[in-house]
């Protein structure tokens, strides 16, 4: 579906400078449960705990000569969490990011695209719209999440938002696997 949109896929690593998710990510929960240790040189890296951080770093190498790119991408990620039922200490992102001098129109564009996929899959969930995300580089009240109820506590299946660069959005796989097979047994 991504691929048909215009979007191009793009390979995230696992293993990244600790600096880039510090910087963008702020004082979130996600800094307290990255995986982070010191490289052979010494120098500070963790295993990636989200992707986003890394397409707003490398905007320009990303986009070129051009001004808007559309990236999608599957990507492993890891927190150092207690696991529970679709929360996992490894878990999948898909992913995809609209980099964009006007971040008010890739996060309408990058919204649509969102439910378009979820509503291809025939998942019952709920936006929320104008939702404060906990990661520092979202633009105030320009983030939203896609949440199904039927998977209780950890009901949140997607969040994104708007920042500086364009608009994105992460879904977690485990989680989206579950809330499929819970739709499926109405």
């Amino acid at each position: 579906m991504f691929i048909d949109a215009g979007a191009e896929e793009v390979i995230v690593p696992a293993l990244w400078g600790q600096d880039t998710f510090i910087e963008k990510a702020g004082g979130s929960e996600i800094i307290g449960q990255m995986w982070a240790f010191n490289d052979k040189a010494g120098r500070p890296c963790c295993l990636i705990p989200e992707a986003t951080a890394l397409f707003q770093e490398r905007t320009d190498a990303l986009l070129g000569p051009r001004e808007y790119a559309m990236l999608f991408y599957v990507a492993r990620c890891y927190r150092y969490e207690r696991p529970q039922a679709g929360r996992y200490r490894e878990f999948t992102q898909l992913g995809l990011e609209i980099l964009s001098p006007e971040p008010a129109e890739a996060l309408v564009r990058s919204q649509t695209l969102c439910t378009g996929f979820l509503d291809s899959l025939g998942l019952d969930y709920e936006l929320s719209l104008a939702v404060k995300r906990g990661l520092s580089y979202y633009l105030e009240g320009n983030g939203f999440e896609v949440r199904c109820p039927l998977l209780g506590a950890q009901q949140q299946v997607c969040g994104g938002g708007a920042y500086r660069e364009g608009a994105g959005f992460g879904i977690g796989l485990e989680r989206l696997v579950l809330a499929l097979g819970m739709t499926q047994r109405l």
